[in-house]
């Protein structure tokens, strides 16, 4: 089992952070994600 992990650990966290990756992506670009994403264009030009 410990051969397993040390022979392919490389790949295992290569396919983990992708798929996380891809996964945030699609949710951000969403159609209905639009508008709250619009909206936190201008925070830092917004006042306190």
């Amino acid at each position: 089992m410990i051969d397993f992990l040390t022979d392919n650990s490389g790949t295992v966290g290569l396919l983990f952070f992708f798929s996380v990756f891809c996964m945030i992506a699609l949710r951000s670009f969403r159609p209905s994600v639009k508008e709250e994403i619009e909206s936190h264009k201008n925070i830092p030009l917004m006042e306190d």
